[in-house]
């Protein structure tokens, strides 16, 4: 699955993908798809709180797996 566009599972997820100006899904340089599923202001702005998407939301087709986010993650955060 490494390497593969996500939104080319179904329409919902590609449209969702390329709503602008915020869309809420969003591949970090890593490769690994997240989407922002809450946020919080704060007095420095907003914080987002993003969680990696394993299965389309749209039609459930798999799009990544734990160990594919795992595995191109940048490291141990201490």
């Amino acid at each position: 699955m490494g390497g593969k566009r996500f939104g080319s599972c179904c329409k919902g997820l590609a449209d969702s993908m390329n709503d602008m100006p915020n869309p809420l899904f969003r591949v970090e340089e890593n490769g690994v798809l997240f989407l922002t599923v809450g946020y919080v202001m704060t007095e420095n702005g907003p914080g987002w709180f993003d969680q990696a998407v394993l299965f389309c939301p749209f039609c459930g087709k798999q799009l990544q797996t734990e160990d594919e986010i795992r595995a191109r993650a940048p490291g141990p955060v201490s």
